[in-house]
């Protein structure tokens, strides 16, 4: 028998570096099975803490780590698997007349190979949820939102005063910074705090409106110039810049929630020989918008101290940011400044309002951090891990796997801004991620109004308080039809908001416009009844098609008659009618209220949209018809709220939208029932937009220069 020559204890040592080795160090088959490994790496080398973590969670109701310490209330588990799909996914779409999926479920960009690579227009004809758990209606607080109410009085908590317009009107971001970066850093990763480590380095202090004979408030604080850039105390370059951009239908005042967005390129996006330039600035923000609008440009590099970077069209570069603060709408908002202004209480001496409608209270607040270079080919479905996402729990952070980290701050029980679990936050990822209508996971700079105009902050078309029925939005040529952008929106969205419950500002207008118009619209049924959507809950299929149909019928009238416009008299220009962007007082309290609830409740994973604290209150479009199933395959009673919907034995969702005729198999048919391929020829399904449809698959989101002008469609 032989010995070993090798010494006892040097054996030992092999053995546990060998050990050391497999615990932290895996082997490279093993870097294979982890995906995530690069990443986390990666983000660790820019100063985070990646952690995985499983989407499973969700699925099972675990509890998110201290949840009742961080928020103030108890956690409500969804039991959600995919808490990025919202809830208007699942809603009727009218008989067709509600395609509001058209807004997220295109193939325009994908097609460009411009930023996106996600053709999802396919997504427009059937519910198509992938699993038998994604087929059940799992956001609570929007089916049933008297359970909100029911957990509120369990607990004895008691419920916000409908008048107390004082609370949106105290500020809640400017202690949150003071918080997050006490010695002001400026640093995109904020090493002042681990809760708050990607808190935007925007200081609300430095967003005073522009005053030109003292805009600093003798060194008090900064502002916004009449450029859009947010100057320091000192009338320095901060480095954001604020955009003013046309926003959906959907996300208008009369939805109880307005946003502030702002941008910031790195240092030498905005330098020349390593000091600051204006101009070198000003010339690459432009050379930006040209190319995330897909317009021509020449240059090749960006300029100054970017010189060595390339022009990567329908990308940001490395290092870009992007804060968004979401508030709560308020009619006193409109920008003024002063020590009495009455869109904030509690001041501490001067203070200002928000324009647009943004109160002084925020909702949120959102960033995005541009973190690795991607193109299309690093960004379709292969680029999202399995069953994991990264991010830090705790810290109120993701990566949406596509090149941007996500971040954002919610209001806990008090009010106070807290970092948003997980769970919450893949409600970003859902509109950051598999999306078809973004470039580069961004919504906002895409429809950044042209020039000058869009260089500024967030105000709604202007929105003036002492004249809260007028605004100076233009609308802008849509890039398929002959309709302005938001005569389009109304055109394939006939509820004019995504739910497909039309605000009662758009009823009364559009009833007004019904009445002077009656006899040449045809109109079958009574005007009233046309507009009611409580009436339209208990009708049957046949009565509600009717209706709906009707309804669509006035709305495409009021469009086609560029009605939704009105001339200023001074300036000879159309901008939309202010009771189409701005909600009256009574909405207003009523949007605030609601919300208010939830924020109560701390359920926002169970859904932040409620229209009311009862039963009744869930909107037709979440109501059977006498034609819709459920999972089980039995029809759903008149005026029952749909809780599920059929799947195959795969799991996958077969019904039809109703927004295109299908045949059996659920393929879009052309009018002699042949199958039509939807990536080659739309426009030859039945429901098609071009034949008076709303099925587009090709929509384009990137806004156009040309402002719509009376007779020139």
């Amino acid at each position: 028998m032989k010995t070993s020559l090798t010494p006892r204890p040097l054996i030992l040592f092999i053995l546990l570096a060998v050990f050391m080795i497999a615990v932290n160090l895996p082997a490279a088959e093993d870097k294979a099975l982890d995906p995530t490994q690069e990443a986390r790496e990666a983000l660790r080398q820019e100063g985070l803490t990646p952690q995985v973590l499983r989407l499973a969670d969700f699925h099972e109701g675990v509890a998110p780590r201290d949840f009742l310490q961080r928020t103030g209330a108890a956690y409500k588990p969804s039991y959600n698997e995919e808490p990025a799909i919202p809830a208007q996914c699942w809603i009727e779409t009218s008989y067709g007349t509600q395609n509001a999926c058209l807004y997220c479920h295109t193939d325009y960009l994908a097609q460009k190979e411009h930023g996106n690579a996600f053709p999802l227009g396919e997504d427009q004809i059937l519910y198509s949820f992938p699993s038998p758990d994604l087929n059940k209606v799992l956001w609570r607080n929007t089916i049933f939102p008297q359970e909100i109410s029911e957990r509120l009085k369990k607990e004895g908590i008691p419920l916000p005063d409908a008048e107390d317009l004082a609370y949106v009107r105290r500020d809640n971001w400017q202690p949150a910074y003071a918080k997050a970066r006490p010695a002001g850093s400026a640093d995109w990763v904020n090493a002042e705090s681990d809760e708050f480590v990607l808190f935007p380095a925007l200081n609300p202090a430095h967003l005073f409106p522009y005053r030109e004979k003292d805009p600093t408030g003798g060194g008090r604080h900064g502002f916004v110039d009449p450029d859009g850039f947010v100057r320091d105390e000192k009338a320095g370059f901060t480095g954001w810049r604020a955009v003013n951009f046309f926003p959906y239908g959907i996300f208008t005042p009369l939805s109880g929630s307005v946003s502030g967005i702002y941008i910031r390129l790195p240092r030498a996006f905005m330098s020349q020989d390593n000091r600051f330039s204006p101009d070198v600035y000003r010339k690459n923000l432009a050379l930006l918008e040209q190319q995330i609008k897909n317009r021509a440009f020449t240059e090749t590099h960006y300029l100054g101290d970017a010189a060595t970077l390339k022009v990567a069209r329908g990308f940001f570069p490395v290092g870009t940011e992007f804060a968004h603060p979401l508030h709560y709408a308020d009619l006193n908002a409109d920008g003024e400044a002063g020590a009495a202004v009455n869109g904030v209480v509690d001041n501490q001496g001067e203070t200002y309002e928000f324009p647009g409608t943004r109160s002084r209270r925020v909702k949120e607040i959102r960033y995005m951090y541009k973190w690795k270079e991607v193109g299309v080919e690093d960004i379709d479905e292969d680029a999202f891990p399995d069953e994991v996402i990264i991010g830090n729990e705790g810290q109120g952070w993701v990566d949406n796997s596509v090149g941007w980290v996500l971040a954002a701050y919610i209001e806990d029980r008090r009010g106070n801004l807290r970092p948003q679990t997980t769970e919450e936050l893949m409600q970003c990822v859902g509109c950051h991620g598999k999306v078809g209508n973004t470039v580069d996971s961004v919504w906002s700079f895409l429809r950044k109004l042209p020039g000058a105009a869009g260089w500024g902050e967030m105000d709604y078309g202007a929105y003036d308080a002492s004249h809260p029925r007028r605004s100076r939005l233009q609308d802008y040529k849509h890039a398929s039809l002959p309709m302005g952008e938001l005569g389009y929106f109304y055109h394939t969205v006939v509820g004019a908001n995504l739910y497909g419950v039309m605000p009662a500002e758009i009823a009364a207008e559009l009833k007004t416009y019904a009445a002077a118009n009656q006899v040449s619209l045809g109109l079958k049924e009574p005007i009233d009844a046309i507009f009611d959507d409580d009436r339209l809950k208990a009708m049957a299929a046949a009565e509600r098609r009717t209706h709906l149909l009707e309804r669509q019928k006035v709305m495409r009238a009021y469009v086609a008659a560029l009605a939704y416009l009105e001339k200023d008299e001074k300036t000879s220009e159309n901008y939309v009618k202010g009771s189409l962007l701005y909600p009256t007082e009574q909405t207003m309290k009523s949007n605030i209220l609601l919300y208010r609830k939830i924020v109560l409740d701390q359920s926002y994973n169970l859904g932040k949209d409620v229209f009311g604290f009862e039963s009744g209150n869930v909107p037709f479009t979440l109501r059977s018809d006498g034609a819709v199933k459920n999972a089980a395959g039995e029809i759903i009673p008149v005026g029952e709220i749909i809780t599920s919907r059929p799947y195959d034995q795969e799991g996958n969702g077969i019904t039809p939208t109703g927004i295109v005729k299908v045949n059996a198999e659920g393929e879009p048919v052309d009018a002699d029932g042949n199958p039509v391929d939807i990536e080659t020829n739309p426009q030859q399904a039945v429901g098609h937009v071009s034949t008076g449809g709303t099925f587009d698959t090709l929509y384009n989101p990137i806004l156009s220069d040309q402002p719509l002008r009376v007779g020139k469609k």
